[in-house]
């Protein structure tokens, strides 16, 4: 169970974001040249902006930084992908060469890629309420890679705010794979709102199971689990 330790007994979403996007800040002072995981959804982007706002203000070099899309959709509006997203979220902001910049939809070989970059120095994750990470739902193998995936209903449920309508969430996508995952140096997990206390407890209190993806974070020598609760 990754420890909460270093959380105050009362604390906010706000300040997890703001105590995320310091690690984030020390772990590119100390390595300018990182290799980063970064995750879309509602649960990154006031990390994101602190991240912006403290990057700034320590005047952070970030040219160097190669930045890997956890997942994206298949077949999706430019407007509505995940590289649409961290674009506008943090490597716009943040003025990431498009150099540094990859994503699993324009890329084969996205494992073999990540390891000739030197492997990933850190992955940020949210979780799903089924307890997917990144795309990997339920049922996907700790022995998995990069792949593509069928969403399930939850997911594309969860995913709707950027659509028009439910029909237009796609059904497919391609994700970073558990293997992927596991083989980063350090794994920062954020939780927001009471409604991802159950999944989490499961997730990390809870058997290790393919059926909760997340549980298979367990035995990861270095994740990081963030939330604005506490689990017992």
């Amino acid at each position: 169970m990754p420890s909460q330790t270093d959380l105050p007994q009362s604390h906010d979403f706000q300040y997890i974001s703001d105590l995320a996007a310091s690690m984030i800040v020390d772990l590119v002072t100390s390595k300018p040249d990182a290799c980063i995981a970064l995750p879309t959804g509602h649960t990154p982007i006031a990390m994101y902006a602190s991240l912006v706002r403290l990057s700034r203000e320590r005047q952070t070099d970030w040219s160097s930084v190669l930045c890997f899309a956890l997942d994206d959709y298949l077949d999706a509006p430019a407007s509505a992908t995940f590289e649409a997203f961290l674009a506008q979220h943090i490597l716009d902001p943040l003025q990431i060469p498009d150099a540094n910049r990859f994503s699993p939809v324009r890329i084969d070989g996205y494992d073999s890629l990540i390891e000739a970059s030197g492997g990933l120095d850190l992955t940020i994750l949210g979780i799903g309420l089924n307890g997917h990470i990144a795309f990997n739902e339920p049922g996907t193998p700790a022995a998995s890679y990069t792949h593509c995936v069928w969403l399930t209903e939850s997911t594309r449920l969860a995913n709707r705010d950027a659509f028009a309508t439910l029909d237009e969430v796609p059904h497919t996508g391609i994700t970073m794979g558990i293997a992927t995952i596991q083989a980063s140096r350090k794994i920062l997990l954020l939780a927001q709102g009471e409604k991802k206390k159950a999944i989490v407890e499961q997730a990390f209190k809870g058997p290790i199971t393919a059926q909760v993806p997340a549980s298979l974070l367990q035995n990861h020598s270095d994740l990081h689990l963030m939330c604005d609760f506490w689990v017992r």
